[in-house]
């Protein structure tokens, strides 16, 4: 048997039997080793005073969030451009240099749902950054995937507070406030 190493792959053979490397051999420095919902690609734009992230892909009940890349434009994590992947970014909104970055879900306006999964609903998962801690609605549940700051001279400080994809619950009784219930997956 001849096998030799070729585009896409590398071959090891020994007396004990041989082994296919099919592992991008080179892979993006900027993802490797990142979990679902991890933030990454922080960054901060002197020229125009604004602070940038990345959310690497993962899921809530299946379905994939959205951030608002530009004003009034939500684009799903796991955009892939011409057949490249091509993640979106969001920005970062501070208050006295302390930002929040949030999953927020909602269940369907008409169907009741949780989460909704029209994605041209505001109730859709939305990753969104702001400045404050956010608090539970009956039409609105946050899980808070990092926060951090932003010193004075422009460096980011950030903490990750979720490591993998979710599972979320909604229960609501009466007039009570929705209660949000969350598991990793």
């Amino acid at each position: 048997m001849k096998i030799q190493p070729g585009v896409g792959y590398t071959f090891d053979s020994s007396d004990k039997g041989f082994t296919l490397d099919t592992s991008d051999p080179f892979p993006s420095p900027d993802t490797r080793g990142l979990h679902p919902l991890q933030i990454y690609g922080l960054r901060y734009d002197t020229a125009t005073n604004t602070a940038f992230y990345k959310v690497y892909p993962g899921t809530i009940n299946n379905l994939v969030p959205q951030i608002e890349e530009d004003p009034s434009l939500w684009v799903k994590l796991d955009r892939v451009t011409s057949g490249v992947p091509d993640p979106p970014e969001g920005v970062i909104t501070t208050s006295a240099g302390l930002y929040y970055i949030y999953l927020r879900t909602g269940p369907d306006a008409t169907t009741n749902d949780f989460p909704s999964s029209d994605d041209t609903s505001a109730r859709y998962p939305r990753i969104i950054s702001v400045g404050t801690v956010q608090t539970d609605t009956n039409t609105e549940g946050y899980i808070l995937l990092a926060h951090g700051s932003i010193s004075g001279s422009n460096v980011i400080t950030n903490y990750q507070d979720v490591s993998s994809s979710l599972w979320a619950d909604r229960i609501k009784l009466g007039t009570a406030t929705a209660q949000y219930y969350y598991a990793r997956i």
